[in-house]
């Protein structure tokens, strides 16, 4: 039985890892390059270069893509630090909405996305032009990806690995945080990680503290890939990769000293422990995008202090 769960569980990770991509990948079709553009010529301010971060992130459905492109942008010269840093401080708050369509219920959508997108697809193959069918198509994935986790989570809450790793995701802080990162490290995708957690709730399998714990680590774990992406690039783009672990760390800093005031926050915002999840998320990012957005030159200048080297 528990190998039967642990393979569908695995079929649900891959499920969500390959709708994730499939819409990534066909939203990038469909603008021809329009966001690459978006990105190179609208960031002449703070604000705006923000905004576009966090709108190109829901779009893509990736904070991982948005910031390796930052990366690939400074290394050719295209955007300045702090730009780049206006970019990756929305990607974190695009993010969100992850959590967020994760904690309601999404079921009924799952047949007419289906049907939507294969009409819109044969549209496509008939007319040889795009019209976004494979979106629809891969939030549909997305969906089911997230349903058999749901089933498959339940009987794998009772296995003695579960067990082991709730009991060590409790008591601090840094034990759920510690698990988040490691995950989203391990499978290089923060949403299933946050849909994870974000679901597990809604299934009352583990509590606020060590689903915003989990979920606060995820956001760590996300950092991994940008420092990969930047292994051997120019050192302004080392330094917006370094920066978004420093924004990450930051903002984790600014809540672990009221965690149990934002805990008590957060419980307000919902009956349903999910939802609460979703907005802490959501909460926990906006804070930080209050703090350092407004200082996003002096937070570049500090980068440019503290991180030095040679260029490659």
């Amino acid at each position: 039985m528990a190998l039967k769960s642990t393979a569908l569980f695995i079929l649900a990770v891959m499920l969500l890892l390959g709708g994730i991509k499939s819409v990534s990948k066909s939203l990038r079709e469909i603008t021809g390059g329009v966001l690459h553009n978006l990105l190179i010529a609208y960031t002449s301010t703070p604000l705006r270069g923000f905004l576009l971060g966090a709108i190109s992130t829901i779009f893509l459905q990736s904070s991982s893509l948005v910031t390796v492109m930052v990366v690939g942008f400074i290394n050719g010269g295209f955007l300045t630090l702090s730009q780049g840093l206006s970019i990756v401080i929305g990607a974190n708050l695009g993010t969100t909405i992850t959590s967020q369509i994760f904690s309601i219920e999404t079921r009924q959508l799952i047949v007419p996305l289906i049907m939507t997108g294969f009409v819109i697809y044969i549209c496509e193959l008939l007319l040889k032009k795009n019209f976004g069918g494979k979106v629809f198509l891969g939030i549909a994935v997305v969906l089911s990806g997230m349903e058999l986790l749901v089933v498959t989570l339940e009987p794998l809450s009772k296995t003695a690995f579960y067990r082991e790793l709730y009991f060590f995701s409790k008591g601090t802080p840094w034990k759920g945080i510690f698990t988040g990162a490691l995950s989203t490290a391990l499978i290089q995708s923060s949403s299933v990680t946050i849909g994870m957690v974000v679901l597990l709730s809604k299934e009352k399998m583990i509590n606020l503290p060590e689903a915003l714990a989990m979920i606060l680590g995820a956001d760590l774990g996300t950092c991994v890939t940008s420092m990969l992406a930047s292994l051997g690039t120019i050192l302004p783009a080392r330094q917006v990769a370094w920066g978004h672990l420093f924004f990450n760390m930051a903002s984790l800093m600014i809540v672990l000293p009221f965690w149990r005031h934002f805990l008590s926050l957060i419980s307000l915002t919902s009956p349903e422990i999910s939802r609460q999840v979703a907005n802490a998320h959501t909460i926990y990012n906006l804070l930080g995008v209050i703090v350092f957005l407004p200082l996003v030159d002096k937070f570049a200048y500090m980068l440019e202090y503290v991180i030095k080297g040679k260029d490659g």
